[in-house]
Formats: C-alpha cells, sequence, structure tokens
C-alpha cells in the first residue's frame, strides 16, 4: 500500500465530513484511511462506523482512552500499513482530488526520498482563506542537500505536518512523535530527522488547514502552552545563541498574533 491517512479524533464531528469528503474524492485509491478515537461522545464513533461499513478495506477504526495527541499520532503509525504516512487531522482536508495523484508521482520521481513537505491553505474555523503557507522560497522551500535549509530548519518552524508525506520506516527508526509534549511535537520530530533523512520540499498545496476554535496548534487559550513546549524543543537543539535568536523570533511572532 503506498499511502497510509492517519485522522485523529475527539468528539470531532462538526468537520469530520469534510475530512472523509475529501479522502473519498481522491483520484488515486492506494490508500488506507485510518482513525485513532478518544471514545469520543458526539456521533463522530457513529460516523466513522457508517464509513467503514461502506469502504472495509480501506477505512481502520481504533479506539483508545485519550492520551493526548502525540500518543493518538503514534497509535496510528504503529497499525498504519502503508508505506508513506500523512496525519491529516479530523478538521482538516484534503486540499483537492489530485493531492494523492501528484505525491505519488512526485515520489515515484524521486524515490531516495525520506519524506516531503508541501504546503498548507490555512482558513479559519468558518472555513474563509487566511494565507498559504510556506510561502517565501528563499526562507521555506529546501532539502537535505541544502546546508542552508537544514539550518533554517532550526529556527524557522516551515514545516506544516498536515502537509508531509513521511515512510513510516522513518518514524520507527527515530521513535516517532514525543508523547510527553501536547504540542510543537513535529518540530521536535524535524529536528531528530533533519540531518538524517533524505527530505525535500513539494511545491503543491497539500491540505486544508483550519486554525482557531479547539485547535491545539491555533487556538487562544492554547497560547502559553504552545509557547512552554516550542521552547522546550527548542533547548533539546539549540545552542545558547540560537536559542536567545530564536526565543526573539518567537516572541515578535507572538506579538504580531496578539493583534
Amino acid at each position: 500500500m503506498r499511502f497510509s491517512i492517519i485522522t485523529c479524533t475527539k468528539n470531532s464531528a462538526k468537520y469530520l465530513a469534510e475530512n472523509i469528503a475529501s479522502v473519498r474524492a481522491q483520484s488515486f485509491t492506494d490508500y488506507e484511511h485510518i482513525f485513532i478515537d478518544a471514545f469520543s461522545a458526539d456521533g463522530t464513533a457513529e460516523m466513522i462506523k457508517k464509513y467503514q461499513l461502506e469502504f472495509p478495506e480501506q477505512v481502520k477504526f481504533f479506539q483508545f482512552e485519550p492520551k493526548g495527541i502525540s500518543a493518538a499520532m503514534n497509535a496510528g503509525t504503529e497499525r498504519a500499513q502503508g508505506e508513506f504516512l500523512i496525519h491529516l487531522h479530523s478538521d482538516d482536508s484534503f486540499y483537492d482530488q489530485r493531492v494523492l495523484a501528484d505525491a505519488a508521482e512526485f515520489l515515484e520521481k524521486n524515490p531516495g526520498l525520506d519524506w516531503i513537505y508541501g504546503r498548507a491553505n490555512t482558513i479559519r474555523a468558518d472555513g474563509s482563506p487566511i494565507l498559504v503557507y510556506p510561502d517565501k522560497p528563499l526562507l521555506h522551500w529546501h532539502n537535505s542537500k541544502s546546508f542552508i535549509g537544514r539550518y533554517l530548519m532550526k529556527i524557522l518552524r516551515f514545516v506544516p505536518h498536515q502537509a508531509v508525506f513521511i515512510r513510516k520506516s522513518v518514524l520507527e527508526k527515530f521513535g516517532g512523535f514525543d508523547e510527553s509534549l501536547t504540542s510543537e511535537m513535529d518540530p521536535d520530530l524535524w529536528f531528530r530527522i533533519r540531518n538524517k533523512t533524505n527530505w525535500s520540499f513539494f511545491n503543491r498545496i497539500i491540505c486544508n488547514y483550519r486554525m482557531g476554535e479547539g485547535a491545539q496548534s491555533s487556538a487562544i487559550d492554547k497560547r502559553e502552552e504552545n509557547r512552554d513546549n516550542i521552547r522546550k524543543v527548542q533547548k533539546r537543539y539549540l545552542n545558547p545563541v540560537e536559542y536567545f535568536l530564536v526565543d526573539f523570533l518567537n516572541k515578535i511572532r507572538e506579538k504580531r498574533a496578539k493583534r
């Protein structure tokens, strides 16, 4: 199997239909869709079970007591049978019907790659557009052959995990997502593997990434928690000078976010 799409859910009925519809619309069908659910109580499980009845060969459904998003993502990885994995959360969706087809073609042309990252179309809770990210070629569009690109990955957070296709073997080798982190577990992984894997930017919009409301990474009430997590991650991998610089940049971002 070429792809495993992993969707973590917890009372996700509001947007889940969009997620499922975007997967079903894909022209490339060599995939499985795995759901890791935290015993939702809002109709989420019933939606997934109905979907599974329609497509029993492709839809896998598992329920676990909630232990955080990192644990759920790792649980999906453990049960995946695809060569490449993408974590597409319940309030996110594929950008269009050729995402998987184009990713498969790009990977076929570049067989030595361990993972690729594309672009995310960030949207508000109501679906209205914000911006497409990453957006600056000189700062954000790189590959593992570029020393500058590998270094900038330490300084700038420009890899949206909802737009990443990564080999299951890479996640197994490097330990997956850190379950002690409630957010920023994806930058932690990129730090660990940036110099030890072959990766490349894929200039293609992969997903619609919904910001705000209950989203861990962008909800206003989670800002302090997210700030603490990214600083914890950066202290693991940056020297004191680098950390001072990055912390200064983080504070600038925080001021802009509050406007």
